[in-house]
């Protein structure tokens, strides 16, 4: 993938997966749930779900402001989105990659104060890769192109604490999270030198390791010239396992193939197992027609080069994508949704049960949403320009 730095463009590699515990369920089901829940020899809880949210048409996300327009001016303009959170009052926190700089906004939309730089000297940035919040409301800056972390007290901007990035390399969204508001979550090699999920410490040094699942080999076409590899892709509407980092501890690992969760620790014990019983999505004419014309688009663009097979006509493509856990232990799903429906996130409670769904108003872009006390930010570029999107989590009344 690409990333954009403050001063052009970044190569980097991949990304990767997920999962961790158990708590108790966040709120009583509206509907008697028809699912089961089994414990297993090995103590894993699997969770087995029907297709019926307990809370059915309960939920709706409304929008409480944009920030970024085309007519945007100072602190709205946006370069690159690269990294959101949310404080503890509601404010908005955003990093963009290209000026460099974390903007604050407040719970309303307006903007308060900016802090970084673009330098390589003490509490300035190169190449921000993402953001990050710690207990102590730190907000953590992955300063690649520094090779460190900054972190910075966001009620003033001042540096509070820089680290070395003992990390070997970066992905890009950067899914860097903090496990129980203290430990780092972060990509890198492991010691074999293959990627991995690492713990760091409370000094960011790694520690503990969760190998990183990869999507089927046969599923990826490999463009060469004579024996030289030049690039690959995977073949389109392949399933592909997918992850995020779980605030309670571990990560939350999706598969692609399945609709099936996984709540993994770093001591790669699994906790809890979700499914939800849904078929694959089935692939329009249409959709394979586009899939297809990328796929020549990108054959013809790499001249000399020879892929090693076409695409096959799979019949459907994977029923979720995107994974994300909030403050409250929810996993939320993003779900495709079948062709001319709007796509959905599907929201699973700590308990693990299929909690409510709701409809994604607006495209969602590549940085992972975040949420927190009811309120969802996401980024969009949706009108051609990168925004982000400040939703409630509102309960609808039953008449």
């Amino acid at each position: 993938m690409i990333a954009r730095t403050c001063g052009g463009l970044l190569s980097t590699l991949a990304v990767a997966f997920l999962a961790a515990s158990c708590t108790n369920s966040d709120r009583p089901s509206t509907t008697e749930w028809a699912g089961s829940v089994d414990t297993l020899a090995s103590g894993r809880i699997v969770v087995r779900n029907p297709d019926v949210p307990t809370d059915e048409g309960a939920w709706r996300l409304e929008e409480r402001f944009r920030l970024g327009s085309l007519s945007a001016e100072g602190p709205e303009l946006f370069g690159s989105i690269d990294g959101l959170a949310l404080g503890p009052n509601g404010g908005v926190y955003v990093l963009d990659g290209q000026a460099c700089e974390v903007r604050i906004f407040d719970r309303n939309g307006s903007f308060e104060r900016a802090f970084g730089r673009e330098g390589e000297g003490p509490g300035e940035l190169s190449g921000p890769g993402g953001l990050a919040l710690d207990s102590e409301e730190t907000a953590w800056v992955m300063n690649w192109g520094n090779g460190r972390y900054t972190g910075y007290d966001p009620a003033t901007g001042e540096v509070r604490r820089e680290v070395p990035r003992l990390v070997s390399f970066a992905t890009f969204p950067w899914p860097g999270a903090f496990e129980q508001g203290a430990r780092l979550l972060d990509v890198g090699l492991n010691s074999e030198g293959q990627p991995a999920i690492l713990r760091l410490d409370t000094a960011f040094v790694p520690r503990d390791t969760l190998p990183l699942p990869v999507p089927d080999p046969g599923d990826r076409i490999v463009f060469r010239r004579g024996s030289t590899v030049v690039a690959s892709l995977m073949e389109p509407f392949a399933p592909q396992p997918t992850w995020a980092p779980r605030p309670k501890g571990g990560v939350i690992l999706a598969e692609g193939d399945e609709y099936r969760l996984h709540r993994v620790g770093l001591n790669r014990d699994t906790a809890m197992t979700i499914s939800l019983d849904r078929d694959p999505i089935r692939v329009t004419p249409a959709e394979r027609d586009t899939a297809m014309a990328v796929f020549e688009e990108m054959a013809a663009s790499l001249q000399g080069v020879v892929p090693d097979r076409r695409p096959g006509a799979r019949a459907t493509k994977p029923a979720l994508s995107q994974v994300f856990v909030d403050d409250e232990d929810r996993t939320w799903v993003f779900t495709p949704g079948a062709a001319g429906t709007a796509p959905n996130w599907d929201i699973f409670s700590a308990d693990g049960r299929f909690f409510a769904q709701v409809t994604v108003p607006a495209p969602v872009g590549f940085t992972r949403p975040v949420v927190r006390a009811g309120r969802i930010a996401v980024t969009s570029n949706a009108d051609g320009f990168p925004s982000v999107i400040v939703y409630e989590l509102v309960r609808v009344p039953r008449e």
